[in-house]
């Protein structure tokens, strides 16, 4: 029973994948909690990951764009921003927030 519940405990503390990243942006975007800061730092850090790594799982590419597909059906005005946000902060500094495209 303890061991189970330490590996329970270890998940809270383990560095989060592009699944889960996408999983919790698509749960702040049903529960109309997300906000336009968090969801381009969250698809900032994902979109970085997807480029740093070769031998990615094809899965997570199509879960990436299928959350595009999603904010470009539900949230257009969301998707625009990041998009703007994007092409003006390739000249720009990070929020104090963000480091190296990842959240702090």
């Amino acid at each position: 029973m303890i061991m189970n519940a330490s590996k329970t405990y270890l998940q809270f503390f383990r560095v989060p994948s592009i699944n889960d990243k996408l999983s919790l942006l698509r749960n702040l975007l049903e529960a109309r909690e997300l906000n336009e800061d968090i969801a381009l730092a969250m698809l900032k850090s994902v979109h970085k990951e997807l480029g740093a790594e070769q031998t990615r799982d094809r899965t997570e590419y199509k879960r990436y764009a299928e959350m595009i597909e999603v904010l470009r059906y539900h949230q257009t005005d969301l998707l625009e921003y990041i998009v703007d946000a994007w092409n003006v902060g390739k000249s720009t500094a990070d929020p104090e927030w963000i480091s190296d495209g990842l959240i702090k």
